[in-house]
């Protein structure tokens, strides 16, 4: 099978599996970025060469974080065992191991240069919805008009982490930034997403997380800190 052909059958093999819309969305342009960095059909790439891809391009020369690298590493065996129905020597191909340590929140003068940073209002907006309601980035950005209840102060979260719905609070600081937003922008989505791309779909983990880099680094803030850190409560 030609690598278009592995491709249906991968983004085929997800929605069996009942993937979320967010991580269908992230393999599939994962899967492709691995696709054109080795220009020949995968079945036709040997370990070695894969070993090559994850620890001399994706490391060395991407210089990408472990956690990305096991990412890759994710999307790669899924392409193979399941789509592919072929045995994969792991062994050759190990996950990083993860290292335990305290999780970076951010001080009090870190988060406000870093909202300072941020000249893009939609944004801003996610990213202070991510940090006054406890959000993950996923979540964030596939918020719907019908989830905020600014009546009670909460929003609701479809299918979050291990696909539970859930409640979280609303600051009214968050419902502000939002009623202007939604001024602002005024988006309009059949199914009620909130944030859009310039093509009026829903806006992606992905790109949210360029922009938390690019005010990041505007901000100075050191590249420990990651989008979820906005998650964690600020140090006084």
């Amino acid at each position: 099978m030609n690598n278009q052909e592995l491709l249906q059958k991968m983004k085929e093999d997800m929605e069996m599996r009942g993937f979320s819309h967010w991580t269908k969305e992230s393999y599939e342009l994962k899967a492709k970025d691995v696709m054109r960095y080795f220009k020949k059909p995968m079945e036709e790439v040997t370990t070695d060469e894969l070993r090559k891809f994850l620890l001399k391009y994706l490391k060395e020369e991407r210089k990408l974080s472990e956690r990305s690298v096991n990412y890759y590493n994710s999307v790669i065996r899924f392409m193979y065992e399941v789509t592919m129905d072929k045995l994969i020597n792991k062994k050759q191909l190990p996950m990083y191991r993860k290292r335990r340590k305290m999780k970076d929140v951010l001080t009090k003068e870190e988060l406000s240069a870093f909202f300072n940073a941020c000249d893009n209002y939609m944004y801003k907006t996610i990213f202070m919805l991510i940090y006054g309601s406890g959000l993950r980035v996923s979540e964030a950005v596939s918020i719907k008009v019908q989830d905020i209840d600014s009546r009670k102060m909460r929003i609701f979260v479809s299918e979050g982490k291990g696909k539970k719905d859930r409640y979280t609070v609303l600051p009214q600081a968050s419902l502000e930034m939002l009623r202007k937003y939604y001024k602002m922008y005024k988006p309009k989505h059949p199914e009620g997403y909130i944030f859009l791309n310039r093509e009026g779909r829903p806006l992606t983990v992905e790109r949210t997380r360029i922009f938390f880099r690019r005010y990041r680094r505007k901000a100075k803030i050191d590249e420990k800190f990651v989008v979820h850190s906005l998650r964690h409560r600020i140090r006084y």
